[in-house]
């Protein structure tokens, strides 16, 4: 049996089961239908939410969980990309923060090394339909990168439209040996070429005649700026997708507000394909959420 082939079976099951969600099951359907003529997309790494960090204890958590949830109410997306959410309790409860907002997936990956669930977990919100979601890692290439993604297929209200959604956590730059600064690169490379073969695939031979635009955003860990050496950013614009920092000077896309070793710096991404050429924007936030900014893009499907 072919790849595509065995994909496509992977899918139907997706539909109804929503493969991939961690301890519990998403909101697939159809809610209310609302004017969504202009789509608000965030995407957002909340840092070890909730607590901050790693092993924060009960009361951090608490404390970190109550601002965030504050926040998300005011940033009101429609359409949220998370990054670093411990466990699917944690990401419900976050969601039952915003009216309409309804979990779509969050992933359940586990730690190269000790072969522990990871509490750095990557999930999809949304107030749209959400007709099927998932998650997968990344396949073996010429390395094995860590982590994977999540996916959703969102319909648009209205019509039979689908908008294919993605969110990332690419490959960390931690290192230690000049080495290991290559093999982040590598690692973030084949995750991209992994990304772009796997929407192929959806829109081929999946949800044939059904996508119209798809999104891809989250943690890229890389910029634009020749501030790493992989490839990450120039395969998605070689492969047709706009590059929503796209023109925004660097001052006003640092994403990473930088630490006491390391400069702020453009982490956070988004790529669009069919759904104009939107331009990303910074949500200021206080320092108490995350060390990452949200990004924000508006989509048009008025259309």
């Amino acid at each position: 049996m072919n790849r595509k082939l065995l994909r496509s079976l992977f899918l139907l099951v997706a539909l109804a089961t929503a493969y991939g969600c961690a301890h519990g099951g998403p909101a697939i359907g159809s809610p209310a239908e609302t004017d969504f003529s202009q789509i608000s997309v965030i995407t957002w790494n909340i840092e070890w939410y909730p607590g901050k960090r790693r092993f924060a204890v009960r009361e951090e958590r608490l404390a970190h969980a109550e601002i965030v949830k504050e926040e998300l109410r005011r940033l009101n997306p429609d359409i949220l990309l998370l990054q670093e959410i411990r466990n699917y309790e944690s990401f419900a409860e976050l969601c039952d923060a915003l009216p309409g907002l309804r979990p779509a997936a969050l992933s359940a990956f586990y730690g190269p090394i000790d072969g522990e669930y990871w509490d750095q977990q990557i999930g999809i919100a949304s107030k749209l339909p959400v007709m099927a979601a998932w998650s997968e890692p990344w396949r073996k290439g010429d390395v094995k990168p860590r982590r994977g993604f999540t996916a959703a297929t969102i319909r648009i209200p209205g019509s039979l439209d689908l908008l294919l959604v993605y969110s990332l956590h690419l490959k960390s730059n931690l290192a230690d040996r000049a080495q290991d600064r290559i093999t982040n690169y590598e690692m973030r490379d084949e995750s991209i070429r992994q990304l772009l073969e796997h929407i192929q695939d959806m829109k081929e031979t999946v949800f044939v005649d059904r996508v119209v635009g798809v999104i891809v955003g989250g943690d890229f860990n890389t910029n634009q700026d020749e501030q790493f050496g992989d490839n990450a950013i120039q395969m998605m614009i070689d492969a047709g997708f706009h590059h929503a920092w796209e023109g925004v000077p660097r001052e006003d896309r640092l994403s990473w507000r930088g630490s006491d070793r390391f400069q702020p710096t453009t982490f956070d991404h988004f790529f669009t394909k069919g759904v104009g050429e939107p331009i990303a924007e910074l949500l200021e936030v206080p320092d108490e959420t995350s060390d990452h900014w949200p990004v924000r893009i508006m989509i048009d499907v008025s259309r």
